[in-house]
């Protein structure tokens, strides 16, 4: 399973999964670095996450460790599916 990951300022959903598209990623894992409370210099972090198969999920602001767990999270349900021959 690819995870990639996009910073944006702007238009997070189109850019996210243009970035999906044209790296061949599975995921996509995206968050607007200009929203408070987000990026590098902070603690917490909110994301989206778009799936090559249409899903998308999105975490709102939470710990980093917490938005990790949800990212595997996504990346054993992606395996999963993969494996069983089904994507939902």
């Amino acid at each position: 399973t690819i995870v990639g990951f996009a910073a944006e300022t702007f238009d997070l959903e189109a850019n996210a999964r243009g970035k999906l598209e044209r790296k061949g990623a599975d995921l996509i894992v995206a968050n607007d670095v200009s929203a408070p409370g987000v990026g590098f210099e902070h603690e917490t972090n909110s994301v989206s996450i778009f799936s090559a198969t249409g899903r998308q999920v999105d975490i709102a602001l939470t710990s980093k460790s917490a938005v990790a767990n949800a990212v595997l999270d996504e990346v054993l349900l992606e395996r999963s599916a993969s494996d069983s021959g089904r994507l939902d």
